[in-house]
C-alpha cells in the first residue's frame, strides 16, 4: 500500500507541474514545431518501437491494428518533464529549460469477448512551438537596432480508431481532426547611440490557425514459433493532407505602457486563406517474444516533411527518419512475493534525422530506460493497474550545427484497468 500511495503522489506532483509550460527551442521556428514523440510512454522505454507491439491491456496508438488484442477496459494518461540544454558555438554560451507538457488522454476498450475487436479514443499533442530570440547589431549609418523574434503554438489530435483480428493478421485504422496555431513576431527597437533621436519601436506579426482531418491504417501479422514463442511483424502509414489554414499579418508601431502594448500606427492588417500540407509517414517493425518473459524488437520510421508547404511555400525542412531497437524483460510477472519481480524492465536506443534542416542536416539519438510498476499483486486477477515511466537521454546536432540541443525526458504514464471498470455480481 506504501509503495502505491508513494508512486500516485510522484504522478500527481508531475501532473500539476504540466499545467504550466515553458519552453525555448530556436528549432520550433522552423515548420510546425518540435515534434512530441510518436509513442506512448512504455515504448518510449524501448527506444520508440510501435508498429509491432500489441498486448492485451496497453494501448498502442502508433499502430491501431494493436486494438484488436484490448482485453480490457482500459484508460490511459501520462505527463513528462522535458529538460533542454542547448549549446551556441560562436559565440559560446548555453541555456537550460524546462517543460513540463501533458503528453496524450486515450481510453480504450474491447468491442466484443468473443473476437478480436477493440478501439480507442484519444487526445494528445503533436507539435509545439516557443522560442524567443534576441538579436542585437549595429546599422551602418544610422543607430543600434535590438530585434526580438518570438514564437509560440502547436498543434494536437483527437483521434477515434478500431482493430479487429482475422486469424493471425489483425487490422486498424484511426480517424481523427488535427488542429493548431502558429504564431510568430519579430518586433524591433531603435537605440540611439549618438544622437537624441527617438525612434518608435515596430512589430511585424503572423498568427495562423489550421485544421483539417486525417486517416491512419495499420496492419500486425503473427508468426508462432516453438515453445510459446512468436514473432509479430507490423507496418503503419498516413497519406499526404492539405489543411484549412486562416493567416493574419499585421505590422505596426507600437509604444510600451504599464498595461501592455499600445499600438501607434498600423501599417497593415491582412487576413488571407491558404492550405497547409501536411506530409506522409509510414513506419514498419518486428518484435520477437520468449513467452511472456522478454521481448526484442527493431523499428523504421520516415516522414516526407519535403512534401511540407505553408501557403504554398515550402520551409527549412526535410525528410526524417529514425532507427529504433529495444526490449523488456520480466524476472517473475506470477510472483506473489517479489514485487521487483513483477516489475518490467526495459530499454533501448534510436538515432535518425530531424526533420528541421537549417544549413546543415540534424542528426538526433536517444537512449532510454523504463520500468513498469503494477499496482496490484497478481492475485487481483481482474484488476491491471500500472506505473509506466521512461527515462530518455538524447541529442539533437552536433559540431557541424551552430546549435545543438541536449536533452533529458520523463515520462510518466498511468494506466488503468482496475475495478471500477468491472461490472460487480451479486448473489
Amino acid at each position: 500500500m506504501y509503495k502505491k500511495i508513494k508512486l500516485l503522489g510522484i504522478f500527481t506532483v508531475l501532473v500539476s507541474l504540466a499545467q504550466a509550460q515553458t519552453d525555448n527551442s530556436p528549432y520550433s521556428r522552423y515548420g510546425l514545431g518540435n515534434q512530441t514523440p510518436g509513442t506512448n510512454v512504455m515504448l518510449r522505454g524501448m527506444g520508440g518501437l510501435g508498429a509491432a507491439y500489441s498486448d492485451i491491456l496497453s494501448v498502442n496508438f502508433t499502430n491501431p491494428a494493436s486494438y484488436s488484442r484490448l482485453k480490457r477496459t482500459t484508460f490511459d494518461f501520462a505527463v513528462e518533464l522535458d529538460s533542454r540544454t542547448l549549446r551556441e558555438i560562436d559565440p559560446p554560451q548555453k541555456y537550460t529549460v524546462n517543460t513540463p507538457i501533458i503528453t496524450y488522454l486515450q481510453f480504450g476498450l474491447p468491442l466484443s469477448k468473443t473476437r478480436n475487436w477493440g478501439m480507442n479514443i484519444g487526445l494528445r499533442p503533436v507539435n509545439n512551438i516557443n522560442y524567443q530570440i534576441l538579436k542585437s547589431e549595429r546599422l551602418e549609418g544610422i543607430d543600434s537596432v535590438r530585434t526580438l523574434y518570438q514564437g509560440n503554438g502547436g498543434a494536437y489530435e483527437v483521434y477515434t480508431g478500431t482493430g479487429f483480428g482475422i486469424g493471425k493478421l489483425s487490422l486498424g485504422f484511426n480517424i481523427g481532426y488535427l488542429f493548431g496555431n502558429k504564431n510568430y513576431s519579430s518586433s524591433r527597437t531603435f537605440v540611439p547611440d549618438s544622437s537624441n533621436v527617438f525612434y518608435l519601436p515596430a512589430r511585424y506579426s503572423n498568427e495562423t490557425s489550421y485544421g483539417g482531418f486525417f486517416g491512419m491504417a495499420g496492419a500486425q501479422y503473427t508468426i508462432t514459433l516453438a515453445k510459446k514463442n512468436m514473432l509479430r511483424l507490423g507496418a503503419y502509414g498516413r497519406v499526404k493532407r492539405e489543411f484549412n489554414a486562416h493567416d493574419n499579418r499585421k505590422v505596426f508601431t507600437y509604444t510600451e505602457t504599464q498595461n501592455g502594448t499600445a499600438e501607434i500606427d498600423v501599417v497593415t492588417n491582412d487576413t488571407i486563406s491558404g492550405k497547409i500540407t501536411y506530409p506522409s509517414s509510414y513506419g514498419f517493425g518486428a518484435i520477437y517474444h520468449s513467452g511472456e518473459k522478454w521481448l526484442l524488437g527493431v523499428d523504421f520510421a520516415q516522414a516526407k516533411w519535403s512534401e511540407y508547404r505553408y501557403f504554398g511555400a515550402p520551409d527549412s525542412v526535410q525528410d526524417s527518419w529514425k532507427l529504433s531497437v529495444g526490449g523488456q524483460v520480466v524476472p517473475n510477472a506470477t510472483s506473489p512475493k517479489s514485487y521487483w519481480g513483477r516489475v518490467t524492465y526495459r530499454a533501448g536506443i534510436s538515432f535518425g534525422q530531424d526533420y528541421v534542416k537549417v544549413g546543415n542536416s540534424l542528426p538526433v539519438w536517444t537512449a532510454s530506460f523504463g520500468l513498469g510498476l503494477p499496482l496490484r499483486p497478481p492475485s487481483y486477477t481482474n484488476q491491471f493497474s500500472i506505473i509506466n515511466t521512461t527515462f530518455e537521454f538524447g541529442k539533437r546536432g552536433n559540431d557541424s550545427n551552430s546549435l545543438t540541443e541536449n536533452f533529458f525526458r520523463i515520462s510518466l504514464g498511468l494506466t488503468l484497468s482496475d475495478i471500477w471498470f468491472i461490472k460487480r455480481k451479486y448473489d
